[in-house]
């Protein structure tokens, strides 16, 4: 039996017929004659800001529910299964999966390589996000660009322009400012947050080879499944049935994650990467409101200026490599380009 037959509501909404049409290369905005809120449509970069913007407050939430629940007992090794699984199985939804019709792929073992990389990252990230503030786990996963930058150029021999070189330098500095070796303790919560980023660099590196040869959805899709099997040992170790209100929020966080990358990769459908990727820093505000409300944590100053560092110094990468990309096909387009330096 179809999964999809248990959600025919949901798999029939328009909204989210909208954004299921993200999960292919290309895609368009899918018109169905209805509108998701009974007003006037937006246009398609209006869309996109409120789109990342929803991703970021999503995420946000995310990490504020995982807070929430390692704090109420629940193991975070625990808490990364079942946002594993309940993500799983919304994406399962999504696709109307059937059992003995899964997904077609040419490259499971990257995918599995993927997905391993994927449950560190995952692991590591829940657990320090125990063990640390919100807003500076939150700071130091800007990061991962930089780190995706550097295995991309690494493993996969991108060439990356001296100046592009110059602003991964500045954004670890940034990094430095937030951590503050030597004047606070480092302690386990941000080492693993750091390993956490450089796990989920690795995953983006893979996904930027995969994504060649295979769908969105097809990545998703068997991402999921792998995460959530090999995460299943160590939630097995750590294990405690959670109570009614912790798997309601277990529940939500698989939704959230699910929904949020919907909405963040339907932004990159709609506008330029370089138009709306500094909405993604309204993450940090997000955060810190919602890490003042319930645990009265504050941000100081260091950690609002190494964030802003390693931000800018992403934006100005991507914006760089948004520009190499551009020139690079009007060159082999014979339109006479020149690379940018």
């Amino acid at each position: 039996m179809a999964l999809s037959n248990h959600y025919p509501a949901l798999l029939k909404w328009p909204g989210w017929q909208q954004l299921a049409a993200a999960t292919e290369p290309g895609a368009r905005p899918v018109h169905t004659g209805q509108h998701l809120m009974p007003q006037q449509a937006l246009r398609p970069g209006q869309l996109a800001i409120a789109l990342m913007l929803a991703a970021t407050a999503m995420t946000a939430v995310q990490n504020t529910l995982i807070r929430l629940l390692a704090d109420s007992g629940i193991h975070p090794f625990e808490i990364a299964f079942f946002r594993s699984l309940f993500g799983f199985v919304s994406v399962a939804a999504l696709v109307g999966w059937r059992v003995r019709s899964l997904p077609q792929t040419s490259a499971i073992g990257l995918l599995g390589a993927s997905g391993v990389l994927h449950m560190v990252s995952m692991l590591a990230f829940f657990y320090g996000l125990s063990l640390m503030p919100l807003n500076d786990s939150a700071a130091l996963t800007f990061a991962t660009p930089l780190f995706g930058t550097l295995g991309a150029a690494f493993f996969l021999r991108e060439k990356v322009s001296p100046r592009r070189w110059a602003a991964i330098g500045i954004g670890f500095i940034g990094v430095i400012i937030v951590l503050r070796p030597g004047a606070v303790p480092l302690g386990l919560g941000p080492g693993l947050v750091l390993l956490s980023t450089v796990s989920f660099a690795g995953v983006t590196v893979l996904i930027k080879r995969l994504s060649g040869t295979e769908s969105t959805i097809t990545i998703v899709f068997y991402q999921s499944l792998f995460v959530s099997l090999l995460t299943l040992l160590p939630a097995a170790i750590v294990w405690s049935w959670p109570t009614g209100s912790g798997l309601l929020m277990l529940i939500s966080l698989g939704l959230l994650g699910t929904l949020g990358w919907l909405c963040f990769t339907r932004a990159f459908a709609l506008a330029d990467a370089s138009a709306i990727l500094p909405l993604e820093f309204a993450r940090l505000p997000f955060i810190a409101l919602l890490a003042y409300a319930l645990f009265g944590e504050i941000p100081d100053r260091w950690v609002w200026l190494g964030a802003s560092v390693i931000f800018a110094s992403t934006l100005y990468v991507a914006r760089r490599e948004h520009l190499e990309h551009r020139a690079a096909a009007l060159l082999d387009a014979g339109l006479g380009a020149k690379l940018p330096r």
